[in-house]
């Protein structure tokens, strides 16, 4: 995650905010000629990006067991984001609605780590992802003035209504013309590989005779993750960021 904002001094400029001494002695040599001899602020060292981690609340996520990597996968992201200094970190709940529960302007410190993991019960029997995204949207626009950079993880075992589809693939456009990228991490627990999102299949109807398709064939979001481990979350994320950062 490259630095957006110029904190740091460079350069040789005829006005400025600092006198780079090292140009002094050439300056008076060349009969005070060589007049640039002046620092500004103009190299990138601050990062400031706006990011929220949205976990899924829902029951299916105790169901499967995924609930306790989402949590891990959540905290593993945020102490990452937090040693980085990226600048802004929010975390919030989904399932029937979404929910704030660590604002933005707060530091994200291992207290208020604890605070936010009490929010999480699994217990919601719904999960309106499309809900989420549209108040993720609304929850950046909220805290202020914007960054850069706004990124949104959802942090979810992935499975979504089918006749949310089309309205998410219409909010997750509208993401990215504000300048915010979406994206899934997809985190399975201790079920069998067969029951693997990867492996779902579901019919669909087309001129009226059934097709058998697999689940994430139509997936609404381009940029995702299916986790499995938690211990492979840093680099595995770290990969799938550039790669995203490339084709934005």
């Amino acid at each position: 995650m490259e630095p957006l904002v110029a904190s740091k001094l460079r350069g040789d400029y005829r006005t400025g905010k600092r006198i780079n001494m090292k140009r002094v002695i050439g300056y008076i040599a060349s009969g005070y000629r060589k007049d640039k001899i002046w620092l500004r602020r103009t190299k990138p060292a601050k990062r400031n990006y706006r990011v929220l981690l949205a976990v899924d609340d829902s029951e299916s996520m105790k169901k499967s067991g995924a609930g306790e990597m989402a949590l891990h996968a959540m905290a593993t992201v945020a102490v990452g984001m937090n040693q980085l200094e990226v600048g802004e970190l929010g975390v919030a709940s989904f399932g029937e609605d979404m929910k704030l529960v660590h604002p933005f302007h707060m530091p994200f410190t291992s207290e208020s780590g604890v605070s936010v993991v009490r929010n999480f019960k699994f217990d919601q029997q719904r999960t309106r992802i499309a809900l989420c995204v549209e108040s993720a949207m609304a929850a950046l626009e909220d805290s202020g003035d914007r960054s850069s950079m706004q990124l949104v993880f959802l942090i979810s075992d992935g499975r979504i209504e089918r006749d949310s589809r089309s309205a998410l693939k219409r909010l997750i456009r509208e993401m990215m013309e504000r300048n915010i990228l979406l994206a899934m991490i997809i985190v399975e627990g201790k079920e069998k590989k067969k029951d693997s999102i990867l492996n779902m299949k579901e019919v669909t109807f087309e001129k009226g005779k059934p097709v058998v398709k697999r689940f994430i064939d139509d997936y609404p979001f381009p940029y995702y993750i299916v986790l499995d481990d938690v211990v492979s979350l840093p680099e595995v994320l770290g990969d799938a960021l550039k790669q995203w950062f490339e084709m934005l």
